[in-house]
């Protein structure tokens, strides 16, 4: 039996790198606009829709449930994929799965069959798994001290496709309607559009692979196998690991569980498809827009800081939409805000400190773990919050949220204070 060719890193001068990291992050920018699109038109009537094939909202929350059940399942296994193969492979396989994700959904959705529409959600959630995973291929050949710079440019990149999309939410469901399908399907078509667009420019430009240039897919074969266990068995043995994986965590389950019922919220006080696709444009702008001053922040003053501020925002925001009782836009718009600008602290400062906090070998292999865990723990989040919203209320979720948010500020501050603050150490010849 032939054994699987792997992937050579490219010699290339410091000069060399430098010019592979800007063409990276270029194409990087470029997808991402068009990925977070995809995610953001679907996230907008994906509950909505549910609710309408069940005829309930009590399970609407398993539509998002879905989508990070798909979200979690690739996330390592395109991590171990771009190990071997690179990074350009791994992030084109996960765009191709969501265009067929966006198709059976549609279907689903048409038919209201609720098995063929789950289906459809979950390998959109690959696509997603794919597109996060993306943010780690621009800290691949990023100086040490520039990796929450790198990092959080292709979050900030997400900004246009995560505030077009919802708004474009009517306009998908309009010409949904003129062929004959619910105006909640319509979207669904779009999000496979810029799926398929996102992954033509990821496959045409990330040439040369930024992780092949690095040498992260050679393979030591006297190494033990680096799979999920012995992944998170190297995080968990690290403080700062540790910290990293509770604040992608944390950040992403409470942003995630209090976003999934916010339409429904708001729609059951009678707010239109428009308010709602206006208020998840503030939301994900929050997430994006100012991802470049959470880089800022990480690599001035320490990833731990990031964190410490994330706790905060994400606090301040659940307090907002606790106290959003009759939805109204005064509370919904800078709470949804809040929570969005309080994720992207979270993620950016996360994300290089998990980057720094293990061995470079076994970097991949944790960063694909860490979103294991961070994607199913939102999945279970989403899932409940649909039991949360119907049983004790907006507010009530809300609550959750804040005491979530609560023990990731202390559990940072306390890192904080005992001196280990995350900040980058120049490492000469580094990568």
């Amino acid at each position: 039996m032939l054994s699987e060719p792997r992937s050579e890193p490219v010699a290339a001068t410091d000069i060399d790198r430098r010019a592979v990291q800007r063409r990276t992050l270029a194409v990087l920018f470029a997808s991402a606009i068009f990925g977070r699109a995809a995610m953001s038109i679907g996230f907008v009537v994906s509950a909505l829709l549910m609710a309408e094939i069940l005829g309930s909202s009590t399970w609407a929350g398993a539509s998002t449930a879905a989508i990070t059940v798909g979200t979690a399942f690739s996330a390592s296994a395109l991590a171990g994929y771009m190990s071997r193969r690179g990074r350009r492979p791994g992030l084109t396989l996960g765009y191709v799965v969501a265009v067929g994700g966006g198709a059976v959904a549609i279907f689903g959705g048409h038919q209201l069959a609720l098995v063929p529409y789950l289906i459809g959600l979950v390998l959109i959630g690959v696509g997603q798994g794919g597109t996060n995973l993306a943010r780690y291929a621009a800290a691949d050949l990023a100086e040490p001290t520039a990796r929450g710079k790198a990092i959080s440019y292709v979050v900030f990149a997400s900004t246009i496709g995560a505030v077009g999309g919802p708004a474009l939410a009517g306009i998908a469901g309009d010409i949904g309607e003129r062929f004959g399908m619910d105006e909640l399907v319509g979207p669904f078509g779009f999000a496979a559009v810029f799926f398929a667009v996102g992954g033509l420019i990821v496959w045409l430009g990330l040439r040369p692979d930024p992780l092949v240039v690095a040498g992260g897919t050679m393979v030591d074969v006297t190494r033990p196998k680096a799979g999920f266990g012995r992944s998170m068995g190297i995080i968990m043995a690290d403080p700062q690991a540790r910290l990293a994986l509770a604040g992608l965590v944390v950040s992403q389950a409470v942003m995630v569980m209090v976003m999934a019922m916010t339409p429904l919220h708001m729609k059951e006080h009678g707010h239109s498809v428009g308010l709602v696709g206006w208020v998840l444009s503030a939301h994900t702008a929050g997430m994006f827009a100012f991802a470049p001053l959470a880089g800022w922040v990480s690599d001035r003053f320490g990833r731990v800081i990031s964190i410490v501020i994330a706790g905060i925002v994400l606090m301040a925001a659940t307090v907002m939409t606790a106290l959003a009782g009759e939805a109204p836009a005064l509370l919904m718009f800078p709470g949804l805000y809040l929570l969005g600008l309080g994720w992207s602290f979270g993620m950016v400062g996360s994300s290089a400190l998990l980057t720094e906090s293990v061995p470079a070998e076994d970097q991949v292999s944790a960063q694909g773990a860490a979103d294991l865990v961070t994607s199913f723990a939102s999945g279970v989040g989403a899932l409940g919050s649909g039991l949360v919203f119907t049983m004790a209320g907006f507010h009530i979720l809300s609550g959750i949220g804040i005491v979530a948010s609560g023990l990731l500020f202390v559990a940072a501050f306390i890192r904080e204070r005992l001196g280990a603050g995350g900040a980058p150490i120049p490492v000469p010849g580094g990568p």
